[in-house]
């Protein structure tokens, strides 16, 4: 089951036709309330993860969870925009609100999803129309150091999710952040969590985050796919995926010289 918002959720007013990427029939996301539910995650303070956004409709009310990498790209996934026109995406950065009925005060430009998109290659890029409001720091660097990577991406390491999904509480809407354990990892893929840390249906698209031992933080997961909220999920690897993304969008992404030689 992709992880995008339920209608019962942040989509309670927007009509099945709009929402044509849905993995999922119109009928059943909000059906079953079994799996509505994110657990063993935490509100993210005040101010923190700004480079943690959330994917909207241009009239209001988000349905999936991005990651800022550059001042005007946000890394999404695959199944967020596609169907969608970029005039009816826009890009929310803050806090969030209960119920997640918020306006994206960044309109896209342009979409895109991996043209080898899949069950395997759930990844997307959006470029704006204007820089989003954050300060260079804010902007956690993408995971691309073949060191990095070894240290990071273990069997058992610890993978931090962020997203505007459903939760435990039975909320939806607020940036809330978990840490999962790494259980499974190929040269696209990583699974995280479960025994109640997991991602849930609204986080589609947004980050995993690792930290290294000297303290800094790398950003490496694209939430994608999962079984009942709560038993783990399923992640795309950005620095799989981030030389596309650089080549397409013709961005400079500021990745270190030679990652995409």
């Amino acid at each position: 089951m992709k992880r995008m918002a339920g209608f019962n959720k942040a989509l309670a007013l927007v009509p099945c036709s709009i929402v044509l990427s849905m993995a999922v029939g119109c009928g059943s996301v909000g059906e079953s309330t079994s799996d509505q539910k994110v657990y063993g995650g935490t509100r993210v303070p005040a101010g923190s993860w700004k480079n943690v956004v959330a994917i909207t409709q241009k009239s209001g009310g988000m349905y999936c969870t991005g990651t800022a990498i550059a001042p005007t790209v946000v890394i999404t996934a695959a199944h967020c925009i596609k169907g969608f026109k970029a005039s009816n995406v826009a890009v929310y950065v803050g806090d969030g609100k209960e119920g997640g009925r918020v306006t994206g005060q960044y309109q896209a430009k342009s979409i895109k999803y991996s043209p080898k998109y899949n069950t395997t290659n759930d990844i997307a890029y959006i470029v704006l129309t204007q820089e989003m409001d954050l300060e260079e720091s804010d902007i956690v660097p993408v995971l691309t150091d073949s060191e990095e990577i070894d240290e990071l991406l273990a069997i058992g390491g610890i993978g931090r999710i962020v997203g505007f999904g459903n939760r435990d509480d039975g909320g939806f809407g607020v940036k809330f952040e978990v840490d999962g354990k790494i259980t499974r990892l190929t040269s696209n893929e990583i699974s995280i969590g479960g025994g109640g840390k997991d991602s849930c249906q609204g986080d589609s698209g947004g980050p995993v985050f690792g930290q290294l031992e000297n303290g800094e933080w790398r950003v490496y997961g694209v939430t994608s796919r999962g079984g009942a909220c709560g038993t783990g999920g399923i992640y795309g690897l950005m620095h799989a995926n981030i030389c596309w993304v650089q080549e397409d969008s013709g961005v400079d992404l500021g990745l270190p010289e030679g990652t995409c030689e």
